[in-house]
């Protein structure tokens, strides 16, 4: 959030920020708990982060984020909710645990992008997957990223969708590659390049989408 708050306008009541926490769970609760309490109308919600990029099979038809890439989701999965097989996650029944899937607003990803490559800022979009654990084994994210088609992987995403599509708003969620998903290596990761990426991004995303609405 911080690189976010640095590159955004001094002064810029427009974009109103929340740190939602870590895990679905939190981000429920309190993107739920700001979207109730909050005085102002609410046109859509960008959510913003890192995320750890599934590593794509030779000959595979998926697309391979690399470190440090922007990734806009095109849809979201609670990749880790029903029966962990060996080889597969199988979802329970929609009519007993609900929707685990959502898809991102398509109008609003459109505009994203066009305001990213006007500033020359390249950017995939993908699936997106949201998981209560994250990966930490190469094993474990291969078996996501082939049953999902992932791009990615995160543990907020599917969460914040699942509220905007209760309160009819518009979602957004754009990500920075901070790692690739293989055998877990902290020296391998790039937190503080790919959330200042990210952030600066984002604060171009609320400039450009916000004089649109003025």
């Amino acid at each position: 959030m911080t690189p976010f708050r640095q590159a955004c306008t001094p002064g810029d009541q427009s974009c109103l920020t929340l740190v939602t926490g870590v895990g679905p769970v939190e981000t429920a609760l309190n993107l739920t708990r700001f979207l109730l309490q909050c005085p102002y109308t609410i046109d859509c919600v960008l959510g913003i982060g890192v995320a750890g990029a599934y590593i794509a099979s030779p000959g595979s038809d998926r697309h391979n984020a690399s470190l440090l890439d922007l990734c806009l989701a095109e849809t979201e999965v609670l990749g880790d909710s029903g029966l962990c097989y060996e080889d597969r996650i199988e979802p329970l029944s929609e009519d007993v645990a609900g929707k685990i899937s959502f898809t991102l607003d398509p109008h609003l990803r459109t505009r994203a992008v066009q305001v990213l490559q006007a500033h020359d800022i390249p950017c995939l979009s993908g699936p997106f997957v949201t998981l209560s654990c994250a990966s930490a084994t190469q094993k474990r994210g291969d078996l996501l990223a082939q049953q999902y088609q992932g791009l990615c992987e995160n543990m907020e995403g599917a969460a914040a969708a699942r509220v905007c599509e209760e309160f009819s708003l518009p979602f957004l969620e754009m990500r920075c590659i901070s790692n690739l998903v293989e055998d877990r290596n902290l020296e391998c990761w790039h937190l503080l390049e790919a959330s200042t990426i990210c952030g600066q991004a984002a604060a171009l995303l609320c400039r450009e989408l916000d004089r649109e609405q003025s």
